[in-house]
């Protein structure tokens, strides 16, 4: 466990408009090109009842697109559950088997409650993985960028994924600045 720095909070305000732009450049990145080493969908919610959010499922349904295309050869589910089992990993790899994606390419990463984990757990399962697709959402694609990165995926691209939550105004805002504010935090921890 990490002892508490007291220096944390006004490095990540002082992180805060360096973030921001970082976000808001991630949701104008052209859609990664190209082969990798493997597929990353990054963990979402699940709602009662192991029901997919539509985040989680915009993200499995764009890599189950990608791996069709030939794009890479696994394809790896991240993510815990919180409330209740299933798992966002074992929802994820529903959608893909539903899409017609083998089971044998699809890597569960069960352990992670957060996008870090969701990184530092696949490079577990993906040990000389250097290039990987990263599905997320616009909003989420720069702190994913730099934290794939941190735990080892020096070559990683993202693929942005239209969800339901991205097409609603309030909501698109919202997650930009959730996400802005999880920016300046990993970026002043330098993780």
């Amino acid at each position: 466990m990490r002892r508490w720095d007291p220096a944390l909070p006004l490095r990540a305000v002082t992180e805060l408009p360096a973030a921001v732009s970082a976000v808001w450049a991630g949701t104008k990145l052209a859609p990664a090109e190209g082969t990798a080493d493997a597929i990353i969908v990054l963990g979402a919610r699940v709602l009662p009842g192991g029901v997919a959010s539509g985040s989680l499922r915009s993200r499995a349904e764009g890599a189950a697109e990608l791996y069709h295309a030939g794009r890479a050869p696994w394809v790896v589910t991240t993510g815990a559950h919180h409330a209740g089992p299933p798992g966002e990993a074992v929802v994820a790899r529903e959608i893909l088997l539903a899409a017609g994606v083998p089971d044998s390419v699809i890597l569960l990463e069960e352990k992670s409650r957060n996008t870090h984990g969701n990184l530092l757990f696949a490079r577990g399962l993906l040990p000389d993985a250097r290039r990987v697709i990263l599905v997320t959402e616009p909003f989420h694609v720069a702190r994913a960028l730099l934290l794939a990165r941190r735990v080892g995926f020096p070559e990683a691209v993202a693929w942005a994924v239209r969800s339901p939550a991205w097409g609603r105004p309030f909501d698109r805002w919202r997650l930009l600045a959730r996400d802005a504010g999880s920016m300046a935090l990993a970026r002043a921890e330098g993780r």
